[in-house]
């Protein structure tokens, strides 16, 4: 059995407080929610409560992945790169960052630098809160939905009641 597996065992071991943890920790390293959810899921789990802490725990890691950056890693970066690219880099994200950070939570690894990013890039608390929010509560959705889609073709399926 691989180390996902016997860490992801024991999320869904841990129930609510497991899908916390997991959700809090897939924002700032990969480590995929999807399956924890469909795990709590499949075993009775309330698709609200699920659906609510998913959320509140991306939301909670993606502000502490913001604070790394903003607090943590912004001297370190500012000490090394010319400031020229520095403008750069924050007009670029000026720009483009609110797309960026709506977008982020669908696609792997950038989830987890997104943002890290804002915060280096010293982008708006406000901002950032409202739209890692908004993206955080359609991704956290979408995965309750489609496991509890999944859930119910499958049994269907089992059932042979076609």
């Amino acid at each position: 059995m691989a180390l996902l597996d016997i860490l992801l065992d024991i999320f869904i071991y841990y129930g609510m407080i497991g899908l916390f943890i997991v959700s809090f920790l897939s924002s700032v390293i990969p480590i995929p929610t999807e399956a924890v959810v469909f795990g709590l899921l499949g075993a009775g789990g309330n698709s609200g409560i699920i659906f609510i802490i998913l959320t509140s725990g991306s939301i909670l890691g993606a502000l502490l992945g913001y604070f790394i950056g903003k607090h943590g890693l912004t001297k370190l970066i500012q000490s090394r790169k010319n400031e020229e690219k520095q403008e750069q880099t924050n007009r670029y994200f000026l720009k483009y960052g609110a797309f960026l950070l709506l977008a982020s939570p669908w696609i792997p690894f950038v989830c987890n630098l997104a943002p890290i990013v804002a915060g280096i890039q010293n982008y708006s608390s406000k901002k950032f809160l409202i739209i890692i929010s908004i993206a955080n509560i359609f991704k956290c959705f979408a995965i309750v939905y489609l496991s509890i889609t999944i859930i119910d073709w499958w049994t269907l399926f089992t059932k042979g009641t076609f």
